[in-house]
């Protein structure tokens, strides 16, 4: 079996013709490395569909649907059942009160230093120590509540869980699931025509990750929030790559290899804000054995070899399967990165620790108002 090694020349080809190339299903396109594209009004076998623009549209369109759905889950579901656990939108303590000066720096910088503390009591003719007080009390005052994360986990929970069973019941009947060779079997020609069930599977996937990519914006700020939206590009172009390339097989192992470790984070987050410690310590346990099992061993092993090596001898030195396992690429190294912070949470649970929060949270948990004025005394 031949392996296909791109080079910067396969790179460049994509580019020779920007709009069929990014759409992917131009027909001139295809045609020019001699495979066939069912024509627009060509009917597909009964219970399949054919990959069109239409997909982007709905897609598109779901997406905004399920930020409606999300915001109305968090306010009429989540809320309450975080209320009645006893959180809350305020964190308590003294209020920072205003000072535009003040503000104006710690707008610029969360974490102001001793230089920039001093520069602006300087500025504000305050003592350095008040100042100091100022800047905790407002920096609690910016933290996200409780009561917000666990609306946001316990959506992504309920998302993933739905999901995820969703699609293990669509792949566990496939042949394919299990033999990921016969995911090539007759490509291109005979991929286009996609399951409906399977279709509906990546119209999900397609505009959750759309909807993450721009309410990540609004949501709890975290320390890897670049590496995330990196995350968000490259998930929706194997979505989009595989969907629009017949590799669509292969991309719905993808998405059920990485669904199942999210549901148990997102327990884990749960159990971490209501402070149900046996919850979060399962929750995290299921969530580093699957992510090593599935994302650092089935997923290299498996998908990513099946791309390269089992899917070269099929695609014909297409630039689109370049692309595509570009992008698989990437996914692994960030799976790689993301494990070195479970490695420090297990480090922690081995000397004793429970697990208490999400170890990529910026100031995740803030000071209570007594430990506070306890600092301020």
């Amino acid at each position: 079996m031949v392996v296909h090694i791109p080079t910067w020349e396969t790179y460049s080809r994509v580019f020779e013709n920007p709009f069929d190339t990014l759409w992917w299903f131009g027909e001139s396109y295809h045609k020019k490395y001699g495979q066939k594209w069912p024509m627009e009004g060509q009917t597909p076998p009964e219970g399949y569909v054919y990959p069109s623009i239409d997909g982007i549209k709905i897609a598109c369109l779901l997406a905004v649907v399920l930020t409606i759905a999300r915001f109305t889950f968090e306010r009429l579901i989540a809320e309450p059942i975080g209320r009645w656990f006893g959180l809350k939108h305020k964190l308590g303590g003294t209020p920072a009160g205003p000072n535009a000066k003040l503000e104006a720096m710690i707008m610029k910088t969360r974490k102001p230093s001793p230089e920039q503390i001093a520069a602006a009591a300087k500025d504000a003719d305050m003592e350095i120590r008040e100042v100091e007080v100022w800047v905790r009390r407002k920096q609690r005052e910016l933290m996200p509540s409780k009561l917000n994360k666990f609306r946001e986990a316990l959506w992504r929970l309920f998302f993933y869980t739905t999901v995820f069973t969703y699609g293990i019941s669509v792949l566990w009947n496939e042949d394919f699931f299990w033999k990921t060779m016969l995911c090539w079997v007759g490509f291109p020609d005979l991929t286009w025509a996609v399951k409906k069930s399977l279709y509906y599977y990546y119209l999900l996937e397609g505009s959750f990750y759309l909807s993450l990519m721009v309410s990540q914006f609004m949501d709890t700020k975290r320390k890897d929030f670049w590496e995330m939206f990196i995350h968000h590009i490259a998930t929706l172009a194997l979505i989009g790559g595989s969907w629009f390339g017949g590799c669509y097989k292969v991309g719905a192992i993808v998405m059920v290899t990485h669904d199942i470790s999210d549901v148990f984070l997102e327990s884990a987050k749960v159990g971490i804000y209501i402070n149900w410690k046996w919850l979060a310590n399962a929750g995290f346990a299921g969530f580093a054995s699957t992510w090593f099992i599935c994302r650092l061993v089935l997923y290299p092993t498996r998908v990513v070899f099946c791309a390269l090596v089992e899917g070269s001898a099929a695609v014909h030195n297409w630039p689109v399967h370049t692309l595509y396992c570009s992008f698989l690429i990437v996914l692994q190294i960030l799976h790689i990165y993301w494990f070195t912070f479970i490695i420090k949470l297990l480090i922690k649970i081995a000397a004793g620790s429970d697990v208490e929060k999400d170890d990529r949270s910026e100031d995740d948990t803030p000071p209570s108002s007594s430990a506070e004025e306890k600092k301020e005394n």
